[in-house]
């Protein structure tokens, strides 16, 4: 399965509905300072949109700069990552690939379970989250079954 596209297609519709600005202020930055709430984001598409489970959040911690922190999706053995470009460390916008060679320089230091329902957040921060997921899918260039298609 070519996770590429969608993801792709995912980054882009981010990109094209911040034109306007988000309702949660954090997005309004992406990439940068927005890894959290943009992979809780691609993680509720995946799931809903292109039908994954077993998908991780991960959180982790560079092991050359432990101030530096940075959370992705993991599926599988395949890193997912829409805003590693942030970093000087790479100018690779969209990150689908097993055992990402650039992710290594993070030591994991927390895991968990996305909840495409955004359970993990407090009400203010769920409520213009899941208005902006609306807004991004909005924006997206084409319909459910073409996602599917893509998936063949």
């Amino acid at each position: 399965m070519d996770l590429r596209p969608s993801v792709v297609l995912f980054r882009k519709a981010i990109l094209k509905a911040k034109v306007d600005g988000f309702q949660f202020d954090s997005l309004d930055s992406f990439p940068v300072n927005c890894c959290e709430f943009s992979s809780y984001l691609l993680a509720k598409f995946l799931i809903e949109k292109i039908g994954l489970s077993s998908l991780k959040i991960v959180t982790g911690e560079n092991r050359h700069k432990k101030s530096q922190r940075h959370i992705w999706i993991k599926f599988d053995d395949t890193d997912i990552d829409i805003t590693a470009n942030q970093f000087s460390s790479t100018d690779r916008t969209v990150i689908v690939e097993a055992h990402s060679q650039w992710h290594q320089r993070f030591e994991i230091i927390k895991v968990e379970n996305p909840s495409p329902k955004l359970t993990q957040l407090n009400k203010e921060a769920k409520f213009a989250l899941l208005y902006d997921y609306k807004k991004i899918l909005s924006c997206l260039a084409y319909n459910d079954d073409s996602v599917r298609t893509i998936q063949k």
